[in-house]
């Protein structure tokens, strides 16, 4: 049987026989004619597929090397909308604004009250029972719990919450309340005090654990106690805490 082998080597005889036959200069003549049309053609061919190999490796690693500048571009962007949340966050001077420490909320302890919030943050990072807590908007509450490596806030939504606070407008006093039912009040108003509709209540600085000025909504209603001593405003927060994702813990 005619074998590839047998009919390389058959080509090989042949063409070995045509350079052997004729003089000098046929033979240079032939040479040249092999090196110009067939040897060069095939060096060129194998650059050409060796350098075409290394431009595939190299777009695979610009490919590569973009993936990961995307991946950080993205980290950046990030960054930068946390900083322009974070220059939203309202404290009423620079001081304070230096002693926060950023934290994720990673859980809550009821999908209907948001009565509290569970960040990670904790013991770690310097994180004390009392500290306040609040969100780009406004208040949150204050934490009540502390672990090493978490902590559970309790908000202005969680019935036991209490805090001084005030009518930012008329500077009238009250006490943050919150009912059974989640509804937030301004309580301990004396009957025939200045509190409108609309009016803006934050921090007082009767309160040992927040500092003034800190907002916490609007009043949306006003009723007299039902013993008439006393008139309480309702309030409409700020913040939403079904859609809180980062907090800022008040350390100094």
């Amino acid at each position: 049987m005619f074998s590839a082998k047998n009919f390389l080597f058959t080509i090989f005889i042949i063409v070995s026989i045509i350079f052997i036959l004729g003089n000098a200069q046929d033979r240079t003549n032939k040479a040249q004619f092999v090196g110009k049309y067939i040897f060069v053609p095939y060096t060129s061919s194998i650059s050409y597929f060796k350098n075409l190999a290394k431009i595939s490796k190299k777009n695979e690693e610009l490919k590569k090397e973009l993936f990961h500048l995307q991946i950080q571009n993205r980290k950046y962007n990030e960054m930068i909308l946390k900083e322009k949340r974070l220059s939203n966050l309202n404290f009423k001077s620079s001081e304070e604004k230096n002693k926060i420490k950023i934290a994720r909320v990673i859980g809550t302890s009821s999908f209907l009250n948001y009565e509290n919030l569970t960040i990670n943050v904790g013991k770690n990072e310097g994180i004390k029972v009392d500290q306040p807590v609040i969100g780009i908007k406004g208040l949150i509450g204050k934490v009540v719990i502390v672990h090493s490596s978490y902590s559970v806030v309790q908000t202005f939504k969680n019935r036991y919450f209490r805090m001084g606070a005030l009518d930012k407008r008329s500077r009238i006093h009250g006490i943050i309340e919150t009912d059974f039912d989640g509804k937030i009040y301004l309580r301990k108003i004396k009957v025939g005090c200045d509190v409108q509709i609309d009016d803006e209540i934050e921090t007082s600085n009767l309160s040992s654990i927040f500092p003034a000025g800190i907002v916490l909504g609007k009043v949306t209603n006003i009723e007299e106690t039902s013993e008439g001593l006393f008139t309480q405003a309702e309030i409409k927060p700020f913040v939403n805490l079904a859609n809180v994702e980062e907090v800022a813990v008040l350390v100094k």
